[in-house]
């Protein structure tokens, strides 16, 4: 199923752009306007015509079974991310994005410094909006999900960003924008007492009315500041907002009168806007009340929340708010609103509720050649979102621990990531590593299931069975195989296939900068030689980066391609395409083997990557990323185990008392000479001189970065180096 109105055009279907963060969208914009001129004005118009109503297909993965794609515009700007001087804690990391606060020790300096007129400052061509705690709606010290105030007398600073706006209907006159964020908080009335949406405080304070449109006498025509249609838009903004003339019928369940029908320029929806009306369904929201649509959640800004805006704790919804509709709940004192799951509150909250997010709507003249955008947000997306939230992601934590060799414990925390063939599926009693290298969860005995795998299709020795996907191998597919080599897994024949399971992959988290991560793996996932061949050979041209990032022949100095199938390479066996856009290509740099000098080549740029040893002990970082930053010790945090899958393709195993199971795995950097690499051996110990980088029994421990804007992350909890 897919509904869009009839102007639907190639915008909305083919045109498939990934949401860009808002500010680069403006810089972007006017980038492109200074260098075009009137050209690039005629193309962002060429955009405008092509914008459409939400798209609306079928997606059984979301609450509702359906999932909705809007186009976005952007139209006025309003207050949004807060500038300051060393960062914040005003709300839980949670609620808090990349995008929400800037850190600029320079700019607040520049701000506390600069003149101020009514609260408002422009610098360097930039506006910004300042407020201490008591132009906030409702504030607090320390009230759990809600902006904490430090004190009542120092300034807050906020950039006045574009507005971001889903086109949530069209028609030969205008566009309907519903702000993609909660811009703002205010109560629907300031005074206790039933109030129809006509007479709202709310009401006066969107559209800048006087005091006589309201019953509580509240003015908000004084200043521009005083409203939020004198803040967000221009002169010229303005004149292109249509009056809208808007049907306040009654509340849908209890029959509440909501009073005398309006026209205004700025609104916000009635409850038949969000649920149960072929109109609520075709704005791209779930016909029912009760669904937890994840089209009705959205979260506030920082400055809404500064405002005194509410986000949720929950999880799997944190840093959403709730908003309010213009229907009257069961009584007139009361109002509907929307929560931070998305479903329907028709018996309302107080009508002074102060901690409700708004969600303000405008029609805008479709001629208007101050629209500006091309993006598109989904409901899939908005569910992602929340996910990215609800990790809290940390760097390692290291404190003292006299009862470990390196006198230092570390705690990561994890993530799942990607999948990749791990546990292996037997028919019955399994023999083929020692019973001290079986992990739990390493090997599954099912009869069954090993029979239906027999018994199925396989293209390049992949296939799927409910759903979960396996590879097959036979000895010859391993790296190295024997029936009797001691501490490796052992094949009894080479005729027979193995079963292997693909299992999330589980990262530990190493690094954290703005909306990055650098992740390591739990496990070392495979076995693959540095390089194919005993050879002179940087990273840069060695097979196993080749193999790693499943690049072609050209990359490598064995000119072997790892490119022609998904099997073939880590990269591509490991992730979704989806997953794989989430990768950030960086810049690998390769510095000289620290103790014997060995020049370890060009640095590169890879998606997938191996530590070099200045990140494992010998650089400012090693101790970042929970190493022991130096040699010479057995560093438990150091210490891995190869998974079944990685065993069966030739790892090796430790034998030894205190580390049996463990492997061993190379980092890449050199060793003693260009054709050795150094390596981290069963118990956390570092071989600057290496080993041959022929070597084919060593584990492969990846490393990537992502964007954890894009990478749909799973929290894995914690691991410790010392258990």
């Amino acid at each position: 199923m897919a509904i869009r109105s009839s102007y639907k055009t190639s915008f909305g279907k083919e045109k498939k752009m990934r949401r860009m963060n808002p500010r680069r969208q403006l810089w972007v914009l006017l980038a492109a306007c200074f260098a075009f001129g009137t050209s690039a004005e005629a193309e962002t118009q060429d955009a405008m015509t092509d914008l459409a109503a939400p798209l609306i297909e079928e997606d059984e993965t979301l609450p509702g079974g359906t999932g909705t794609t809007w186009d976005i515009v952007c139209f006025g700007s309003y207050p949004a991310a807060e500038v300051t001087e060393d960062g914040s804690d005003a709300v839980d990391r949670y609620a808090a994005g990349p995008e929400d606060i800037i850190e600029d020790p320079a700019l607040f300096g520049e701000l506390e410094q600069a003149e101020w007129l009514n609260n408002e400052a422009v610098l360097d061509g930039q506006r910004y909006r300042r407020m201490k705690a008591a132009d906030a709606v409702n504030w607090s010290a320390d009230r759990p999900q809600h902006y904490r105030w430090t004190d009542s007398e120092s300034w807050h600073y906020f950039l006045y960003e574009p507005i971001r706006w889903r086109v949530i209907d069209i028609d030969e006159e205008a566009l309907t924008l519903m702000a993609d964020a909660q811009l703002d908080c205010a109560p629907y009335h300031e005074e206790a007492e039933d109030v129809f949406w006509k007479d709202s405080t709310l009401r006066s304070f969107l559209n800048g009315y006087t005091a006589a449109e309201n019953t509580a006498g509240a003015d908000f025509s004084a200043l521009p500041q005083d409203s939020f249609f004198g803040m967000a838009f221009s002169e010229e903004e303005k004149k292109d907002i249509l009056l809208t003339e808007l049907e306040n019928t009654d509340n849908f369940y209890f029959g509440t009168d909501c009073g005398e029908d309006t026209e205004d320029y700025v609104y916000i929806l009635h409850e038949l806007d969000v649920f149960q009306t072929d109109e609520a369904v075709s704005h791209g929201f779930d016909r029912s009340d009760g669904v937890r649509d994840e089209a009705r959640r959205f979260a506030p800004t920082m400055y809404a929340m500064a405002r005194g805006a509410w986000y949720s704790p929950v999880e799997g919804n944190e840093g959403n708010g709730f908003w309010l509709l213009r229907t009257c709940g069961y009584t007139p004192s009361n109002v509907n609103y929307v929560d931070d799951f998305g479903s329907v509150y028709n018996r309302g909250t107080y009508v002074t509720t102060s901690d409700a997010g708004l969600l303000p709507v405008i029609r805008v003249d479709r001629e208007s050649r101050l629209l500006s955008g091309g993006d598109q947000v989904s409901s899939g997306e908005i569910m992602h979102r929340s996910a990215i939230k609800r990790l809290e992601l940390k760097e390692p934590e290291v404190t003292e621990d006299s009862t470990l060799s390196s006198g230092l414990k570390t705690t990561w925390d994890c993530v799942y990531f990607g999948s990749y063939p791990s546990c292996e599926v037997t028919a019955g009693e399994f023999s083929a590593v020692e019973e001290y290298a079986v992990d739990e969860g390493s090997v599954l005995v099912d009869p069954e299931l090993t029979l239906r795998l027999a018994a199925a299709e396989w293209l390049n020795n992949e296939t799927e069975l409910d759903g979960v996907r396996y590879r097959r191998m036979k000895a010859e597919d391993a790296v190295s195989a024997s029936a009797e080599r001691e501490q490796h897994y052992r094949w009894e024949d080479v005729e027979s296939w193995h079963y292997f399971r693909y299992d999330p992959i589980k990262w530990r988290v190493i690094e954290l900068d703005a909306d990055e991560a650098m992740l390591i793996a739990d496990r070392e996932m495979d076995c693959a030689p540095y390089n194919r061949e005993t050879a002179d050979v940087s990273w840069k041209a060695c097979t196993l980066r080749s193999f790693l990032n499943g690049y072609d022949g050209t990359q490598n100095a064995a000119g072997i391609s790892f490119a022609d199938n998904p099997g073939e390479s880590f990269f591509k066996c490991a992730f979704s395409e989806e997953e794989q856009e989430a990768i950030l290509a960086k810049t690998v740099e390769n510095p000289d083997n620290s103790y014997y000098g060995t020049e370890c080549g060009e640095d590169t740029s890879d998606k997938v990557f191996i530590l070099s040893a200045d990140e494992v002990f010998s650089g400012e970082n090693a101790g970042r990323h929970g190493f022991y930053p130096g040699g010479g010790v057995d560093d438990p945090a150091r210490r891995f185990r190869p998974t079944m899958y990685a065993m069966a393709r030739g790892t090796w195993y430790s034998p030894v008392e205190d580390y049996r199971g463990n492997g061993f795995w190379f980092m890449r950097t050199n060793g003693y000479t260009s054709s050795s690499v150094t390596y981290i051996c069963d118990f956390g110990y570092i071989y600057n001189r290496g080993t041959d980088v022929s070597c084919n029994d060593s584990g492969v421990l990846p490393a990537i970065r992502v964007d954890l804007n894009k990478a749909r992350l799973e929290y894995a909890g914690t691991v410790s180096s010392k258990h």
